[in-house]
């Protein structure tokens, strides 16, 4: 079932003036969007900032899940944590780089955790001079607000490497391996990871419960 929310205008004025504002696209707790399109640095200054840490994780996903069964996708998942000139807000990026072409197997989705407590606005980097070939068309959160779940809709297979994709939030502080990210093929097989995450015990004040009027106005949950 499709369930559309439409907030009235005074709400969304009373909301507009918060700092979550802009080209992307907010998400709450249990909405879903399918409108994702690619975002850059001129259309939105509070994306510009300083580079605070850059991981990388290399993962196989094997038929079967069982590591004696043949790869189906082999690559390395990066995380980049930026901190903005603008806002001082931490925003978290991933990216699936450097896949082994030689395998069948296509991402269809990628699920990445701690999120609870703070607000959260995701889009992809889509510069020309961004890495990467595709971004996810959609992006999913969890009713808990701890996960959210960004979409290939037509699947990431392993001849492209992704686009950064993100989650611009109110976080201040972040911990090493404080977040699960989970990869998911096609086919059904999947990885979990320890990646970089929000430090739940530092969100910026008074900023909980603040949505920009792109988030609020029309947002459909999956069916």
């Amino acid at each position: 079932m499709n369930i559309t929310k439409t907030i009235g205008a005074a709400i969304i004025m009373a909301c507009s003036s918060a700092a979550f504002a802009g080209a992307v696209v907010d998400l709450a707790p249990s909405q879903f969007t399918g409108g994702l399109s690619g975002i850059m640095n001129t259309q939105m200054s509070e994306l510009i900032g300083v580079t605070q840490a850059d991981s990388y994780h290399e993962f196989a996903i094997y038929a079967g899940q069982g590591r004696g069964e043949a790869a189906l996708y082999e690559g390395t998942l990066m995380t980049r944590v930026v901190r903005s000139n603008e806002t001082g807000n931490l925003t978290f990026n991933y990216r699936v780089m450097s896949p082994n072409a030689q395998l069948s197997g296509s991402i269809s989705h990628i699920e990445v955790g701690g999120f609870d407590g703070f607000n959260t606005r995701v889009e992809f980097r889509n510069e020309l001079t961004s890495p990467g070939i595709e971004g996810p068309e959609s992006a999913q959160r969890s009713v808990d607000g701890d996960i959210l779940d960004f979409t290939f809709d037509t699947g990431l297979a392993t001849a492209d490497d992704s686009r950064f994709f993100f989650a611009m939030t109110d976080a201040v502080s972040y911990y090493e391996n404080a977040a699960l990210a989970t990869i998911y093929l096609q086919s059904g097989e999947s990885v979990s990871m320890s990646v970089v995450g929000a430090n739940p015990a530092v969100p910026a004040p008074g900023a909980l419960g603040l949505l920009s009027a792109a988030g609020l106005i029309s947002v459909r949950r999956r069916r």
